[in-house]
């Protein structure tokens, strides 16, 4: 049955997803990839569907591509203002050379403490950070509620600071507090 409707959502509805998909991004491969990805959410709940009355289905599909479109273009922001972050550090000046460098170790080091977190958490920190994946998305590729998603993303993001010596800062500015 799953498989079945599943085939019956994706013939009655893919099109017309696909050209919403297609005039919001103007680029036929990410359209077709984020197809991909609300068919995939689609195939995962599609016990959900079987809920939903017929004449609905296709609005419950919409809200899925809507959701991922926002989850696209927040994706594609991070991204361009990661490149214009690269592209305005380009062209340095010599007297610059040593703040390129110290940001350099500085990325080093971030990369180290982070391959040195528990492979869970790693792998929960890195699909948030460079995966751009919510706490939801997660939960659902690793089978973990939302709130032990983000509970976990913490501890991640906790430990992290608390190697790179960032919590230190904080508590020595606190009132009454001794170290």
């Amino acid at each position: 049955m799953k498989s079945e409707l599943f085939r019956e959502l994706y013939a009655a509805h893919s099109k017309k997803i696909f050209s919403y998909l297609f005039a919001r991004t103007n680029n036929k491969e990410s359209a077709a990839d984020l197809l991909q990805d609300i068919f995939l959410k689609v195939w995962n709940r599609v016990e959900r569907a079987a809920l939903i009355p017929e004449e609905e289905r296709l609005y419950w599909i919409f809200s899925i591509a809507s959701n991922r479109l926002k989850d696209y273009y927040k994706k594609a922001a991070n991204e361009r203002n990661a490149e214009g972050k690269i592209e305005s550090g380009k062209g340095h000046e010599p007297e610059d050379l040593s703040g390129l460098l110290a940001s350099r170790e500085r990325f080093r080091e971030l990369e180290s403490q982070i391959d040195q977190l528990p492979e869970e958490l790693r792998c929960i920190l890195l699909m948030k950070v460079i995966g751009g994946m919510n706490s939801s998305q997660i939960g659902i590729a690793l089978q973990l509620p939302p709130g032990t998603v983000r509970y976990k993303l913490g501890q991640a993001r906790r430990l992290l600071a608390g190697k790179l010596g960032l919590l230190e800062n904080e508590t020595a500015g606190r009132k009454g507090e001794v170290k």
